[in-house]
């Protein structure tokens, strides 16, 4: 929190003393819906580990090609680059209508130490312009991963996301209702694009609410997974056996 505020352990601070201090930048990293069925609703946690993996190498790879910052080099201010960023990783497992939904939130402070050894205030321009490669690089080390784990996969779609084979769309669907809320809300608006969408999405958000008891969430997912037909018991124990037979 002191970070995000701009003060570092070593008493110095980022930014000016009585000037607001940009906190920093979330990039949010989410994992397809029938992945997180498997790993929520089935248990099988190699899932969200292989994904925390492949967050971090993505962040690691960012780290030594996106960060920068602003500086006088030679009497004259320059963009340069840094090779290091502050982030903390946080993992979710549920959207806000306590749905299954495995992501993490890669909290980037504003923070960056320039070559002079110097902290300084992170420029965020590369993070946000490669937010689309970031995600792709992230399910394409995924992708490795869980098919080293023996599962197959389905359904592909755009910025390199792809669905786990054996989950179908109307089983997806059926727990992505936060998902069916922003579609609805975007139909009724006259414009389109990512602004809309965000918008779409503020608009209808709910408000977060603590989650009492989640044996009994898990539990309901698990009833509401058997009401569809899904067993992702049977989707997991296909994958071992495929990779026991691949070894």
């Amino acid at each position: 929190e002191a970070i995000l505020k701009g003060l570092l352990p070593d008493g110095s601070r980022v930014g000016s003393e009585g000037r607001d201090h940009r906190a920093g930048t979330d990039l949010t990293f989410s994992m397809p819906k029938s992945w997180s069925l498997i790993a929520l609703v089935g248990g099988d946690n190699r899932i969200i580990d292989a994904y925390r993996d492949a967050v971090k190498e993505t962040l690691h790879w960012a780290e030594k090609n996106l960060a920068e910052t602003r500086m006088e080099v030679k009497g004259r201010e320059k963009v340069v680059p840094t090779g290091n960023l502050v982030v903390g990783l946080f993992q979710h497992d549920t959207n806000r209508n306590q749905e299954p939904n495995a992501h993490f939130h890669a909290v980037v402070a504003n923070v960056t130490q320039g070559p002079d050894g110097k902290w300084r205030a992170l420029r965020n321009d590369k993070l946000w312009a490669h937010n689309t490669l970031l995600n792709a690089m992230t399910m394409a080390r995924f992708r490795l991963s869980v098919e080293k784990l023996g599962y197959e996969i389905g359904e592909q779609s755009k910025h390199g996301n792809f669905e786990a084979a054996g989950v179908t769309k109307e089983q997806r669907d059926a727990f992505s209702t936060r998902r069916a809320e922003v579609l609805a809300q975007l139909a009724k608006m006259d414009t389109k694009g990512p602004g809309a969408t965000d918008a779409a999405t503020l608009m209808t958000r709910a408000a977060k609410v603590t989650i009492e008891d989640r044996a009994a969430l898990g539990r309901s997912w698990t009833y509401k997974a058997a009401e569809l037909g899904f067993d992702p018991t049977a989707v997991i124990a296909r994958a071992n056996a495929r990779a026991a037979s691949n070894i």
